[in-house]
């Protein structure tokens, strides 16, 4: 599994945001449950965010003007609680999960 992860990893590190599907899912407010299970709080979405485009209104910027914003890196893909389940970067380097679906609160 090292090597599948490492394999992956060589393939996306020199165009590492082109992996992210834009879903904007990690620009909401968002809770490790039970299970694995990703809540996300929909009607709490960064105000950098364009809910229709789901794209970062700052994104060139987002790291030094916004106190929520994280980049995604390989530990936060391996790692992070709230990183949502249906997330490209979770789904392509955790590869010991099952397939959890995101609990959606409106």
């Amino acid at each position: 599994m090292l090597l599948r992860i490492i394999k992956e990893w060589l393939k996306w590190r020199k165009d590492w945001d082109s992996l992210c599907s834009r879903c904007g899912k990690c620009c909401y407010s968002r809770t490790a449950a039970a299970g694995g299970r990703v809540i996300i709080h929909y009607n709490s979405p960064c105000e950098n965010l364009d809910t229709k485009s789901h794209l970062c209104k700052i994104y060139k910027v987002r790291l030094h003007k916004c106190n929520h914003c994280g980049k995604v890196n390989l530990f936060t893909a391996l790692f992070h609680p709230t990183l949502p389940n249906d997330c490209a970067y979770r789904q392509t380097f955790r590869l010991w999960e099952k397939n959890y679906k995101d609990t959606d609160l409106q």
